[in-house]
């Protein structure tokens, strides 16, 4: 591919920040010649994958780690570094932000390597840090500065996520508006969806995450001291309470689903009980009027009847409707239909 190889290089001065480096200062030259450094490479890219290959003097088995077309995320120790693979939400626009981006990571005492295909945002805010001053000073303080940042993305998206599960459940688990919620059903379903979608996709991701960054913790490295140690422990606090917020957000969505499913049904069998009712209730009146309305000569108070005729046969069947109503009416009532 003819994709640009350098999205953003650095070299760690002990006196000062650093500066950036040019491609065609890393693309040429060995690893170990950079000193203390960064290198952000676009994995898709052909001349990046050459340089790792031919050039990084990175171990043959983390190379194919690196480069490979699917990563999970983990944490692999090897004799001169370690292969960490994260991955982010996507902040990028027209995505869904349960589909999360991976960061691979080559690291040892030196510096890092680090490919990614699709932007990270975070990652252009780091380098903005660094070239004005204010920003990471070492491969180690830049390393953590990913890991927090990364697990505060994940935090606020776990928030928007909470926010708009707090909205459905208020809406829809409350005597407020029941039959607003059934006629709404279908949307709030659709929205509690969406919801557990991203909570099962951001969690296959979520779970491994949060054992490599632990088991990075556990890994002594030499160039993790006991500041960044007590950062690192912390993040990986945070992993863990993201995780079960993750899970909590699943399993509310979960219920409040079942309960709108359930608005759903009682309103369905509602409308069905109110149907029946009105066709018990009808069932006799339509057979008085229908028998004393047949055009058949001779039927009784009708004036031509040979039994009971009368000229007030019209004013007796109304007076016969009334009262077989109040009867049904009662009789409703002892059975607690009404």
């Amino acid at each position: 591919m003819s994709t640009d190889p350098l999205i953003h290089a650095w070299r760690f001065d002990a006196q000062d920040a650093g500066r950036g480096l040019a491609w065609n200062e890393v693309g040429s030259t060995n690893i170990f010649s950079l000193g203390h450094f960064w290198l952000h490479l676009h994995h898709r890219s052909d001349l990046a994958i050459d340089w790792i290959k031919g050039r990084s003097a990175i171990d043959e088995c983390a190379v194919k780690a690196l480069l490979a077309h699917e990563t999970r995320p983990r944490y692999t120790r090897f004799q001169d570094g370690a292969v960490l693979m994260l991955r982010s939400v996507n902040e990028n626009r027209g995505h869904d932000y349960h589909d999360m981006v991976a960061l691979r990571m080559w690291v040892d005492d030196i510096g890092i390597v680090s490919l990614r295909g699709r932007p990270i945002a975070f990652i252009d805010e780091i380098r903005r840090t660094m070239e004005y001053g204010t920003g990471p000073r070492s491969p180690g303080e830049l390393l953590l500065a990913f890991l927090e940042q990364l697990t505060t993305r994940i935090g606020s998206t776990l928030e928007r996520m909470d926010d708009q599960l707090e909205e459905l459940e208020t809406y829809t688990l409350t005597e407020h508006e029941p039959y607003e919620t059934r006629r709404n059903g279908p949307r709030i379903r659709q929205r509690l969806g969406d919801l557990r979608v991203a909570a099962v996709a951001m969690r296959r991701y979520l779970a491994p995450q949060r054992e490599a960054i632990a088991r990075l913790l556990a890994d002594e490295l030499p160039w993790v001291d006991e500041s960044l140690r007590s950062r690192l422990a912390e993040v990986v606090n945070e992993s863990t309470r993201q995780l079960e917020d993750l899970d909590e957000i699943r399993d509310t969505a979960g219920i409040i689903q079942d309960s709108v499913a359930n608005a759903i049904s009682e309103g369905l069998n509602d409308l069905l009980f109110k149907l029946t009712m009105m066709s018990a209730f009808f069932m006799p009146l339509s057979f008085v009027v229908g028998w004393f309305g047949s055009n058949v000569s001779g039927l009784f108070l009708n004036a031509d009847s040979t039994w009971f005729p009368s000229q007030q046969g019209f004013v007796m069947e109304g007076v016969l409707l009334v009262v077989i109503g109040l009867i049904e009416v009662w009789i409703f009532k002892r059975l607690g239909w009404l």
